[in-house]
């Protein structure tokens, strides 16, 4: 939020009760920042957004950073299917990981030292975007976009494992 804040902007942290306890423990809400404490895969939340902002909010943007590998591509179905139809004329901005490291999550840190598990992955956007129709991908970049510039490592992954890396995408409806 701090990042972005442009003096006007609403921003609602939606996770698991669990993770919005222990975020309550470091943060307050703020007058544009909400913590929402629910399943972002029920309709539950909806109403709390839509409670917070006025009737000229008409524009609404979702980021769903580190979500959709824990999803089934069900799942993700249902979390746009509810965003679309309670959010109209949304953008969505949400990083996908590949297939390949849902094949070989056990080296993967997260689910290593953890009980995650990832339930999907994608080559491409347009996985995501024909779930739900008039879901469009609008662009999409590999994470190796930026690590090229740093470093010969980066470079080296961008050439010889471009889709090995997580993407942002970006989804309108």
């Amino acid at each position: 939020f701090n990042r972005v804040d442009n003096g006007r902007i609403r921003w609602f942290d939606l996770d698991l009760p669990d993770m919005i306890a222990a975020r309550r423990k470091v943060f307050d809400d703020q007058p544009r920042v909400k913590m929402i404490a629910a399943d972002a895969l029920e309709d539950a939340w909806v109403g709390e957004v839509k409670n917070a902002v006025t009737e000229k909010d008409s524009q609404f943007l979702f980021l769903a950073e580190g979500l959709f590998m824990y999803l089934s591509l069900d799942e993700i179905r249902t979390l746009l299917s509810i965003l679309k139809r309670n959010f109209p004329k949304s953008t969505l901005i949400a990083e996908q990981n590949p297939k390949m490291l849902v094949k070989h999550q056990k080296h993967h840190d997260t689910v290593r030292n953890t009980k995650a598990v990832f339930k999907s992955g994608t080559d491409s956007g347009e996985e995501i975007a024909v779930l739900v129709e008039g879901v469009r991908l609008v662009e999409e970049h590999s994470f190796h976009e930026e690590m090229k510039k740093h470093s010969i490592i980066g470079k080296v992954f961008a050439v010889l494992l471009p889709k090995m890396n997580d993407r942002w995408a970006v989804f309108e409806w």
